[in-house]
């Protein structure tokens, strides 16, 4: 097996390779893990290495579902069914990767379910899922579970660096941020976000600065990534302030900022900020105008 390009993961690997190694990778598995650590890269590279596939293209007996954020519909269950009815037309066997398989909606699980209670010989089913509470226990009863787990933030801080040429202060708040998940981290890192976090911070610290605050985007994903950032830097201050914040804090590059911050706040201010920001959250997926969101909220947060 050549799984030299998946960083992390040893364990799940080695458990894949045992059954590969002694032909006993067949039926159908659950590849569970937060999201955003590789589950399906590495259900891609098995797949392809079962095949023999080579780098570079698409292989006729691997089939990927992913729908995103919308629901799996018995309709892609019934495509899936019709092609694990026919040969492989070029490898060793169909290969079915169902990417979020806690979106099946029950109908698609149920159709699943029957497919899994007798499958094929030559098939393989990869369900891929950071959530697998949500998925049928008698589709989950059909699966043998393999378990991811993120790469401690360390490695992923110094994989960052050596891999993808990020200066010292981007990979470490890159990798504590993102918690040790790769995918996370390598989404944030082509954003404008990682760029741009102080100025952005500051635009709600820094009242000279507020007018900064007119251009975060107003694109929901991207102001709930900042959201997301901006708790972040108030738990760094919350970290400080109980004596953990050198040897956790996301936001490292600042750190005499926290440090002074840390004195300024007290536990409960701190609690309430948090509370605030969470708040937010809610108000946007309420559709409030997103300015007005943010206005309110640096109102809020400004500690003048």
């Amino acid at each position: 097996m050549r799984f030299s390009g998946i960083v992390g993961h040893d364990k799940p690997i080695s458990i894949i390779s045992s059954f590969i190694e002694t032909n006993r990778f067949s039926g159908a598995y659950i590849f569970s893990g937060p999201e955003g650590i590789g589950k399906k890269m590495v259900a891609k590279l098995v797949a392809r290495e079962l095949n023999g596939a080579g780098e570079g293209r698409e292989h006729p007996d691997i089939h990927v579902i992913e729908n995103g954020n919308s629901q799996i519909k018995i309709e892609d269950i019934r495509a899936m069914q019709h092609q694990a009815s026919l040969r492989p037309y070029e490898g060793k066997m169909n290969i079915f990767i169902i990417d979020n398989a806690h979106r099946l909606n029950p109908e698609a699980a149920n159709s699943l379910l029957k497919l899994l209670e007798e499958p094929p010989a030559d098939c393989l089913f990869i369900l891929v899922t950071h959530k697998p509470q949500s998925i049928f226990k008698t589709v989950l009863s059909r699966c043998k579970t393999i378990k991811f787990a993120p790469l401690a933030r360390a490695d992923l801080e110094s994989l960052l660096i050596k891999e993808h040429s990020l200066d010292k202060q981007s990979a470490h708040f890159l990798a504590y941020y993102a918690e040790g998940r790769l995918g996370l981290a390598l989404k944030l890192k082509d954003s404008r976000l990682a760029g741009e976090k102080n100025r952005m911070l500051d635009s709600f610290l820094l009242p000279e600065k507020s007018a900064d605050r007119d251009r975060i985007s107003q694109n929901k994903e991207e102001l709930r990534a900042f959201l997301n950032i901006l708790a972040s830097w108030f738990r760094d201050i919350y970290l400080f302030k109980a004596g953990l914040g050198q040897r956790e804090a996301i936001h490292a590059d600042r750190e005499n900022d926290l440090l002074k911050l840390s004195h300024k706040f007290s536990f409960k201010q701190l609690d309430d900020t948090i509370t605030c920001i969470s708040e937010s959250f809610m108000y946007l997926d309420n559709n409030i105008n997103t300015k007005l969101l943010l206005h309110n909220l640096g109102a809020q947060l400004w500690t003048g």
